[in-house]
């Protein structure tokens, strides 16, 4: 029954992505909903879109993504394994419980990010600046907002455009994996596509702890292989 009403809640949600209160992992069998989740990802990552992208790979003579190339096993396990998944969580599906405080920590985080690239490159006293005046924003904006639970109605209207946007960027971000992009290397990202789509499902129904726990997860095993096989 459970195997059964998990899939079926996952299939109308990626039809009809809609905000809700994420139930978190202390609920009545939320953890057993996490295990077919995490399998249901894991499994289709595995069995499913890395054969193709092998595949894709072979037929297009492509290169290996070199992101973590020359990285000590530590530095590679700790960044892959660890680091990358809170982080990327964090960034890619923190705001999309829909709260005030996420909204605009998001928002705050953003304009952060543009002014550090357009300013702070190359500019230790500017970067230094713009880190230091995005968190002091980050702070007094997180705590005035940090009792409003009000999820705003443009972000109810706009969420399948949000859900599906964020998790094609979330994608397409991991094409600067490989030494030379070109459309012929953006099939190449579908594992990202795919993993993001059920993260991003796991964050709203489960809450955003997981969809890090189940990254973390997905990455160890899909390094263990990719090192085994190498």
């Amino acid at each position: 029954r459970m195997l059964r009403s998990t899939l079926n809640d996952l299939v109308a949600f990626l039809r009809n992505p809609r905000p809700m209160q994420a139930e978190g992992l202390n609920a009545d069998g939320a953890i057993a909903r996490w295990l077919v989740l995490a399998v249901v990802q894991i499994a289709g990552l595995g069995l499913v879109v890395m054969p193709l992208i092998l595949l894709w790979q072979k037929a297009f003579a492509l290169p290996s993504p070199n992101a973590f190339e020359g990285m000590s096993p530590l530095a590679l396990w700790g960044g892959a394994v660890l680091l990358a998944p809170v982080l990327e969580e964090l960034f890619f599906r923190g705001w999309m419980s829909g709260r005030p405080a996420a909204l605009w920590l998001m928002g705050v985080l953003i304009a952060g990010l543009v002014l550090f690239v357009a300013l702070g490159r190359g500019n230790a006293l500017a970067a230094g600046v713009i880190v230091l005046l995005t968190l002091i924003a980050a702070g007094v904006t997180w705590w005035r907002t940090r009792h409003d639970r009000t999820v705003p109605g443009w972000f109810e209207r706009t969420f399948p455009w949000l859900f599906y946007g964020g998790t094609i960027v979330f994608a397409l971000m991991h094409v600067f994996n490989y030494p030379q992009v070109s459309l012929v290397v953006l099939p190449m990202v579908l594992p990202q596509f795919w993993t993001g789509l059920m993260l991003a499902h796991m964050r709203v129904r489960l809450g955003l702890l997981a969809a890090i726990l189940n990254h973390i997860a997905s990455n160890a095993i899909m390094l263990t292989a990719a090192l085994a096989t190498s």
